[in-house]
């Protein structure tokens, strides 16, 4: 997925082998989000895997803009497709599901 950001291209993209989300600029990664799936556990909501979101990073030259806040709902929205419930370790998105209750219903 391309965005636009103040005249700016950014591509967000998952790289399964990796098992990150990963935003570029001029086709350079600056920024990720790691994640592990594991099958869901009695204390989960889910019946299906689960996918637990454990580190946030983007370049401190990118930031400001918002790009971490992009990669993360990318990141969501693509694993909902995929329908995985979630989990976080990563601050990051802690923060993200605070502010975005939107979510609230994915979690595992």
């Amino acid at each position: 997925m391309d965005l636009e950001i103040s005249d700016e291209t950014y591509t967000f993209t998952q790289d399964i082998a990796a098992s990150r989300f990963t935003v570029s600029h001029d086709e350079k990664v600056i920024g990720h989000v790691d994640y592990v799936d594991r099958e869901a556990s009695p204390d989960d909501t889910s019946e299906a895997a689960v996918r637990t979101f454990t580190h946030t990073e983007v370049s401190p030259a990118f930031g400001g803009r918002g790009l971490a806040a992009h990669l993360v709902r990318f990141a969501l929205e693509t694993s909902a497709e995929a329908d995985l419930k979630f989990r976080t370790t990563c601050s990051y998105v802690m923060e993200f599901f605070r502010k975005h209750p939107e979510f609230e219903e994915l979690r595992a």
